[in-house]
Order: structure tokens, then C-alpha cells, then sequence
């Protein structure tokens, strides 16, 4: 077996998904609430090729170990949409219900108003269900005797969920996350401030993650070329015994 070859194989394998993770951070970098991850690399096990050297190890290069969400406060955008929030800590949640009952969470506040028989209902952009503080769909309450939503009493009745381990949550699609053993239960916290009339941005760092994209490419080229070589000594070797 080309150990070389095996070893360069790993390191395609891990800088191609640590690249993954770098473009996606910058796909998203216009999304809101968006919150970018980081790959941690390490390296592989090491064997003893001879007995008699127990000393002489011989790696068998890297993988990704693990791909960590910075959880890092984007930057906010104060608009003019009443119907825009935000949370300012790095602590909580906005809780949503799809249409199949399942609740997830999100950081993501451009919430908007849809009509649910003779009412309206306060919704994502994807027509999930924004929930209170006890799990309930959110009924938009209007001033009396107008069609005018009455923003602050919504506001208060938007919940606010956190964790007692953010990193154990699960990433979903479409900016979700989902709660998971190691991040613990949801618990509504009314302490947690919020902000109307503001979004909080992705906290893509798009310098930083350029920089790293430039990294894995050369890395994943320098791999690239511990393949090749690896194949041509195989080669010739296979033409001096014939």
C-alpha cells in the first residue's frame, strides 16, 4: 500500500470540506442572523512500520475534526420595518413552528404578518409561525378601533429562547437550528432584550474568511501534487518490475 498516496488523499478529502465551509460563511455574508462556522482540523492516527523502531511513527495526514459555529454578534441595521428585530446579546433565540408542528429557533428577526381565518398572525419570511414566550402562535394585536398594529405590546409578546450550550445545537437549513441533548432544553427567558426596527446581520468575517480560502486552496494543491507524486513513483516502480 503508497502511504503517501493514502496521506495526500486525507488532505484533499478535509481541505475540500474546510473550503465548503469558507465559501458557505461568504455565500451568506447578506444573510440575516447568519452566524458563520469554522472548521477544526486535526491530524490522523499514527502507525509503527517497523517493530524494531518503535520510535520512527508515520502519520496518515488530516480531517475535520469538527465544524464549530461562531456564535459572535453580527453587525446591526436599523431600518424603517416595523416589523424587524433583533436580539443585541449573543445569548437567545426567536422559537418558530413549521407547518408541521416542529419547533426550531433562529436569530433571524424579518418577521412578517400573515391572515390565519379573521386574524393575523405574526410569521417568518418562510411562513413559519413565530412563538411567545409559553410556545404559542402570536396573534398581532391592533390599537383599538384601527387597523394599526399595536408594535410595542407585540414586541413584548415575541419569545425569547436560550440554551445552556449553544455550540450543542444542531444546524438546520434555511438559518434554523435545533435543539439537541448536548445544547439542552429551550427555556423562555424574558430578561433577554430586544430590538425593533433592526436586523442583525451575518457576523461573517469576509477578510478573515478570504484569507482561509486562499490557505485551503494552496493546501488542498500542495495535497494535490503529494497524489501525483505518490502515482508516478507507484507507476514507475510497477515498469521496473515488468
Amino acid at each position: 500500500m503508497n502511504i503517501a498516496f493514502y496521506t495526500g488523499r486525507t488532505g484533499l478529502i478535509a481541505q475540500q470540506e474546510g473550503l465548503n465551509v469558507y465559501s458557505n460563511n461568504i455565500a451568506n455574508v447578506n444573510t440575516v442572523g447568519f452566524k458563520a462556522s469554522r472548521p477544526s482540523f486535526a491530524d490522523c492516527i499514527y502507525t509503527v512500520q517497523r517493530a524494531t523502531e518503535p520510535e520512527w511513527q508515520t502519520g496518515h495526514g488530516e480531517y475535520v475534526q469538527s465544524t464549530q459555529l461562531m456564535y459572535g454578534v453580527g453587525v446591526f441595521t436599523f431600518t424603517e420595518r416595523e416589523l424587524d428585530f433583533a436580539i443585541p446579546s449573543e445569548e437567545g433565540f426567536f422559537a418558530v413552528m413549521d407547518r408541521n408542528g416542529n419547533v426550531n429557533y433562529t436569530r433571524a428577526g424579518d418577521f412578517q404578518m400573515s391572515q390565519i381565518d379573521d386574524h393575523w398572525e405574526l410569521v417568518t419570511v418562510n411562513g413559519e409561525f413565530v412563538l411567545d414566550y409559553e410556545g404559542n402562535h402570536i396573534t398581532v394585536p391592533f390599537v383599538e378601533n384601527t387597523d394599526t398594529p399595536d408594535y410595542a405590546a407585540l414586541t413584548e409578546m415575541i419569545g425569547v429562547y436560550t440554551f445552556d450550550n449553544n455550540f450543542g445545537l444542531e444546524l438546520l437549513g434555511s438559518n434554523k437550528f435545533a435543539a439537541t441533548e448536548r445544547s439542552g432544553e429551550a427555556a423562555a427567558d424574558t430578561n433577554v432584550e430586544k430590538l425593533r426596527m433592526a436586523l442583525e446581520r451575518s457576523n461573517t468575517d469576509i477578510a478573515g474568511d478570504m484569507v482561509h480560502i486562499i490557505e485551503t486552496q494552496r493546501s488542498y494543491q500542495l495535497s494535490a501534487r503529494v497524489v501525483q507524486t505518490a502515482d508516478e513513483l507507484e507507476r514507475i516502480t510497477n515498469n521496473l518490475r515488468a
